[in-house]
């Protein structure tokens, strides 16, 4: 609890003891019920890479990792230059020539620690426990290969790829679809190598009324914000707008997602890109990111409405603007520790050419984890 509602809640008794009778408590209660209120938090801009993986003092490594899988096998991703550097110090101290492993890096292409053949290396991280959470609940998972990559780009798209495997040895739902790893050194395992593990239970998708209603209320809250940003710009739908949903698709599209935001509470992530025409029939693409419940009555925007242009059929930064980003392939996962969901997605800025891999936690607007998949120079 922040310092300030620390300071408040001690006037509530001094408050209750006024003798101002019932009047006086109708009132304390009311202004602890404002209080303690939930509020949508504060909107992103866009991703930047996240993480807090690490290597600690005993050689294990720790941290959090977006990813993605099969039945067969998952791929956990870092993007955090420090955890590169840190790898190739402490287990390939050849590549570092004279002070930076970005160049040998690059020049190697991709270098596995602890590999069984090729180049002898020094060994790998220690790993002690490792789950990933996914669409289906949680799982136990081994790391098969922790591999380097190199990138032309310098430090920019050098990653971290960690393979894991279902641990034969705990329960848990097959791994599908994007994921989100979290690598852990507790103090004392449990007895039981199950234990806290669960399998999350689906959450209905909308049906085709509420599904229109969660796009249309998109479209006018994003509608809404860019009118208030660029008050000489006037914008208007093409007569000719038909989404489509949850595809592949990335202009007049949209991707909605069931949540699980607390225990038996449900809200409904929405993507939307869909197509505007300026009054100089200049066509442009506006993109956002909101969470709603089902009666409307929670409005969340989790990334700000963004404006792209089209250059010869492609999207293009539009003016001025820094962002040039929009968002898609929403899915929500299991989070760890609380019953309720986290939610990966895919960014995309055309500015650059880069793509991100992230995963928000939607209860405060915060990046759990991030790694660029494709840079700009690849």
């Amino acid at each position: 609890m922040s310092p300030r509602n620390i300071r408040l809640l001690a006037v509530v008794p001094l408050i209750l003891g006024s003798g101002l009778g019932a009047s006086g408590c109708s009132g304390a209660g009311r202004f602890l019920g404002e209080l303690f209120r939930e509020r949508p938090p504060a909107p992103l801009d866009s991703m930047s890479v996240a993480s807090d993986a690490r290597i600690d003092s005993l050689g294990y490594l720790v941290g959090s990792f977006v990813g993605e899988g099969t039945s067969r096998a998952v791929h956990l991703l870092s993007s955090d230059t420090g955890l590169v550097a840190g790898l190739v110090r402490r287990y390939r101290r050849d590549l570092i020539q004279p002070d930076q492993p970005w160049g040998p890096l690059a020049r190697e292409g991709v270098v596995t620690l602890g590999a069984a053949g090729g180049r002898r290396t020094t060994g790998s991280p220690k790993v002690e426990r490792a789950i990933v959470g996914s669409p289906l609940g949680q799982t136990g998972v081994v790391p098969r290969a922790i591999m380097l990559h190199g990138s032309p780009c310098g430090w920019r798209g050098t990653r971290v790829e960690i393979i894991v495997d279902p641990d034969p040895g705990t329960r848990g739902p097959p791994l599908r679809g994007p994921v989100l790893g979290s690598f852990t050194r507790p103090d004392s395992l449990a007895p039981d190598k199950n234990a806290g593990f669960q399998r999350r239970e689906p959450v209905a998708a909308p049906g085709a009324v509420l599904l229109d209603e969660l796009i249309a209320r998109t479209g006018r809250a994003m509608d809404s914000v860019l009118a208030g940003r660029f008050p000489s710009l006037v914008l208007r739908g093409p007569a000719d707008t038909r989404l489509e949903i949850n595809t592949l698709a990335d202009v007049d599209a949209a991707e909605v997602a069931s949540f699980r935001s607390a225990p038996g509470r449900v809200r409904f992530a929405v993507s939307l890109r869909e197509r505007r025409i300026t009054a100089g029939d200049d066509t442009l693409l506006a993109a956002t990111v909101m969470a709603w419940d089902s009666a409307g009555a929670w409005q969340q925007t989790i990334f700000r409405p963004t404006l792209l242009s089209f250059r010869q059929g492609r999207l293009a930064p539009y003016g001025a603007l820094r962002r040039s980003i929009f968002w898609r392939r929403l899915q929500p996962i299991s989070d760890f520790g609380f019953q309720r969901d986290n939610v990966w997605m895919e960014q995309v800025d055309v500015g650059e050419g880069s793509v991100i891999w992230g995963i928000v936690q939607p209860r405060g607007n915060v990046v759990v984890a991030a790694a660029e998949v494709e840079a700009p120079c690849r």
